[in-house]
């Protein structure tokens, strides 16, 4: 029964002054929502420190985690851009073929000269990912930004 309440003893004279230093640390020292704080140009973030606080103090490789996320996002979207194209244009192409074949090369391009496809107005969601890619796509191309958008494209494709 001696060594049990020697041993609670010994472990609260451990404990509790790494307590009282965690306590005094943290008044001394404000933490953000991260469970980081910053001393200078140093950041020190706790062990359970997470992502989260962009412009503050926040763990190693947060920044890189957020710059890799949206590279997966643009590449998410502009693969879905993509597939959108190649579906607007495969009925488009199927069509002036049927043409083609029924009155010769010339009716079949004066009937896709007289239909043009239907525009359809773009979703305020498909907006707001098209004026991403095309943010992310001048970033990494500063020359572009003075070119016409036909030219942009022109030099896409």
């Amino acid at each position: 029964m001696k060594n049990i309440v020697s041993t609670v003893i010994l472990a609260a004279a451990l404990v509790l002054p790494a307590a009282g230093a965690n306590l005094a640390r943290a008044e001394k020292h404000p933490v953000n929502a991260c469970g980081c704080y910053g001393e200078g140009n140093n950041c020190t973030c706790e062990k359970k420190a997470k992502c989260g606080c962009p412009g503050e103090c926040e763990p190693k490789g947060c920044e890189v985690a957020r710059q890799k996320e949206m590279e997966k996002e643009i590449e998410a979207e502009t693969k879905r851009a993509k597939e959108a194209d190649k579906a607007r244009n495969k009925p488009k192409e199927d069509a002036t073929s049927a043409g083609d074949d029924d009155d010769g090369p010339s009716s079949g391009s004066k009937a896709g000269a007289a239909k043009a496809p239907a525009v359809k107005p773009m979703s305020a969601a498909t907006k707001k990912q098209f004026l991403k890619l095309l943010e992310a796509y001048l970033a990494e191309h500063p020359e572009a930004k003075n070119k016409m958008l036909s030219e942009v494209r022109a030099e896409l494709q």
